[in-house]
């Protein structure tokens, strides 16, 4: 992998409580000019799941213990 800029950042504050199942909470991630589709980031019970565009396995995984 190419060494440089970090290419997916997310920072997100919530001030209300969210129920999370198992399947999780999606979240779609495109590009800086919102033109091309990176992938897709869920979070979840078991942690956090991270699937590359057109991708049905996940590229990486984190439990919350690692986090």
């Amino acid at each position: 992998m190419a060494q440089g800029r970090p290419s997916k950042w997310a920072s997100v504050k919530i001030n209300q409580d969210i129920w999370l199942d198992k399947s999780g909470i999606e979240i779609v991630v495109w590009d800086k000019y919102g033109r091309k589709r990176k992938g897709t980031l869920v979070v979840s019970i078991g942690g956090l799941r991270w699937y590359a565009f057109k991708n049905k396995k996940p590229a990486s995984s984190y439990k919350w213990n690692k986090l």
